[in-house]
């Protein structure tokens, strides 16, 4: 069995970046993982001059509110081990939209996406689909994999439909280029439990950890065309995602899907 732990981070209000980040940990590491991250966060946690329940990265290291009280360094750092620990434990797997891109191609775009206008649906199907590109190619692979989410109420019933649905527009991320063929109905999203599960944030140090991931190559993404908010930011994001190894899509046999996510990206990320 193995699990993915999803969250994302961005606004329109705040950018125009959109990140979602899937960190994929096997069952035989997950209590391990679990334990390190749960001892982690909560000594980091208890030097906030307040109680505090949650890793928020975007607070943590802008040191917003108290927790401008511990030391920049100290907060730097601690982001740092958390990237260190996920890529130890977890293969990474992330999107990143341009809110402006995603919401012209939806209305302009004739792509046909069965998301309809959800980005958030559109990112974890995404995610998930080539989380099924990944697992198919593993022979023999016997396991299957649990999508866990950070509690989205409006998008997990969709989700959870659209997993069990397994539309036929994925299938360009995950069939095999060398064959070239329909994938029987049976096969389609086949490595994944067609159900999703949802849980509050505070509940999971792995969602936590996801959001973290996130925000880090969000906040990479932002700084290509904004100024630094604190001297050193740029070069201190770029070493972060330095670190973070995401899993690429490799090679597709093209179509409509691949186009579309395409087109929508971020125009400094790629598949």
């Amino acid at each position: 069995m193995k699990f993915v732990y999803v969250d994302e981070t961005g606004n329109k209000d705040q950018s125009d970046v959109f990140v979602m980040t899937g960190l994929l940990i096997d069952a035989y590491s997950l209590r391990i993982c679990t334990v390190t991250f749960d001892d982690m966060i909560r000594e980091f946690l208890a030097r906030h001059p307040k109680s505090q329940t949650e890793l928020k990265t975007q607070a943590i290291i802008n040191g917003s509110k108290d927790w401008s009280k511990v030391d920049p360094a100290e907060r730097k750092e601690f982001i740092g081990k958390v990237c260190d620990v996920a890529v130890e434990y977890a293969k990474v797997y992330s999107i990143a939209f341009s809110f402006q891109a995603f919401e012209n191609a939806v209305t302009n775009g004739g792509y046909d996406q069965p998301f309809g206008k959800s980005y958030w649906l559109g990112a974890t199907m995404f995610i998930a689909a080539l989380v099924q590109k990944k697992m198919q190619g593993i022979k023999k692979n016997k396991e299957h994999t649990v999508f866990i989410c950070d509690d989205n109420k409006q998008g997990m019933a969709n989700l959870s439909d659209a997993l069990y649905n397994a539309d036929p527009w994925f299938d360009p991320i995950y069939l095999q280029p060398s064959k070239k063929k329909k994938i029987a109905s049976a096969r389609r999203f086949n490595q994944i439990i067609n159900s999703a599960f949802a849980i509050k944030s505070q509940h999971s140090s792995l969602v936590q950890v996801a959001d973290a991931v996130s925000y880090a190559y969000r906040r990479h993404l932002e700084l290509k065309s904004e100024n630094e908010n604190w001297s050193g930011e740029r070069q201190y994001f770029a070493s972060l995602v330095a670190k973070l190894k995401r899993e690429p899509l490799g090679r597709t046999t093209g179509g409509q899907c691949i186009k579309f996510y395409k087109a929508v990206l971020h125009k400094d990320w790629t598949l």
